[in-house]
């Protein structure tokens, strides 16, 4: 039958294995640029709620680690009492009390070297397991940065695009605003000719007024 100690093992190992599962899953995924807004918004959802998975799990470490360190301190506490009372039983005169008492300080103090020993192997598995939670978080933060990149170019492609049918479409013909002006031009040679034969008109006039004066 398995021990609680034995199970705390096997979740400790659950962890690693897991987070560095999914770790790697990120670090290899890479979104292709055909796919749509709505893929990566997926993915990083699923990102997302795995991300809070492990979280979880590593909560579940850390409630386990402080109930291992009540049940070494409640250990040490028996051990040192236990010792204490073997001494004062010895005193007394009574053997029997004595030899029960400096067994249960023995059983008590094996337990708190186990308990001991057991945490001090959690919390360096904990280190390696936040590290790794920590790692799949940043490479979460990373795809959801991938989201406004993601927007920035799909919006310059449909930007260019609109440009390129306006702009980029037919540039060896003229322009039409350029064959209007085109076909406005005559209008404006005959209007340039007719203002300078009314000026010329003018001039002749006023010199046939000042001759007639003189």
């Amino acid at each position: 039958m398995k021990t609680p100690f034995d199970q705390f093992r096997e979740l400790a190992n659950e962890l690693t294995k897991e987070i560095s599962k999914e770790v790697k899953k990120y670090q290899d995924k890479e979104m292709p640029r055909s796919s749509g807004e709505a893929e990566l918004n997926r993915h990083i959802r699923g990102a997302e709620k795995e991300a809070l998975s492990v979280e979880r799990l590593v909560e579940r470490q850390r409630t386990l680690l402080a109930e291992l360190a009540e049940k070494r301190d409640d250990a040490k506490k028996m051990a040192d009492k236990r010792y204490e009372q073997t001494e004062l039983a010895k005193q007394a005169g009574e053997e029997k009390l004595a030899e029960r008492a400096a067994l249960e300080s023995k059983h008590y103090g094996e337990q708190y070297r186990y308990f001991e020993g057991l945490i001090d192997e959690g919390e360096r598995e904990l280190d390696t397991l936040e590290r790794r939670a920590l790692e799949m978080k940043l490479k979460l933060d990373e795809m959801q940065n991938k989201r406004y990149e993601f927007a920035m170019r799909e919006n310059l492609d449909l930007l260019k695009g609109a440009l390129d049918q306006i702009f980029g479409q037919n540039t060896s013909q003229s322009h039409p605003f350029t064959e209007e002006d085109k076909k406005e031009q005559p209008v404006e040679e005959k209007q340039d000719t007719q203002e300078d034969e009314d000026d010329f008109e003018a001039k002749l006039k006023e010199l046939e007024r000042r001759f007639k004066q003189e």
